[in-house]
């Protein structure tokens, strides 16, 4: 598990597919998310999805809970790829319960992500993606010190409209002179604990 402010990451189980089921038939969710409103599965496809999952070491699936309720709010993931030489975190993640929707909670997740890839997994570059009309996720990636790094045209059809789906990156030397700024703005009073946290002893 890794705590990270409110909030609280852990590997997703079996038990998990249920409410993920609930989430993954919301078309508000799912055309923000996936960038398709009808992208509904069923059980079987998510429980065969979780088993095939199993044996791939490089995609990390989290459930995002609140670490004061132990309430499940979202999903979070980071796929660890490798470009030539040079190894890259893939993030994604919604946020489910729709009430916490432009609270900073994006952001916050965002961050933990980022904390993880390149504190703990030695990525050397993270990137992620959203279909053109997603903003608030755009947003969110800038102000965490993304780049807009390309943009797909018109390879989404999504309420009879084609759009445009937008990457951005981020190099491990500009999330570090970046770091303690964006882990103040997230964290806030509890900065002081995660880094005690996960200070190695001397």
């Amino acid at each position: 598990m890794f705590e990270f402010g409110s909030l609280l990451f852990r590997r997703t189980e079996k038990q998990d597919l249920e409410l993920i089921h609930k989430w993954e038939n919301d078309s508000e969710l799912m055309m923000y998310s996936r960038s398709m409103p009808l992208n509904f599965v069923s059980i079987t496809q998510l429980e065969r999805q979780f088993e095939e999952g199993l044996k791939d070491e490089t995609r990390l699936p989290f459930v995002v809970e609140l670490v004061d309720t132990k309430e499940p709010i979202g999903v979070a993931s980071i796929e660890q790829r490798t470009w030539g030489n040079t190894k890259t975190g893939h993030i994604g993640t919604y946020i489910a319960k729709k009430d916490l929707w432009g609270k900073g909670i994006g952001q916050q997740i965002t961050v933990a992500l980022l904390e993880m890839s390149f504190m703990q997994l030695n990525a050397e570059r993270c990137d992620a993606g959203s279909v053109e009309y997603n903003t608030r996720a755009h947003k969110t990636l800038i102000k965490c010190g993304f780049r807009e790094s390309g943009v797909q045209r018109k390879v989404r059809y999504v309420n009879g409209r084609k759009w445009d789906h937008c990457y951005f990156d981020l190099l491990r030397e500009e999330y570090l002179e970046k770091r303690m700024e964006l882990l103040k703005d997230t964290l806030k009073d509890k900065l002081a604990r995660y880094l005690e946290t996960n200070k190695i002893p001397e």
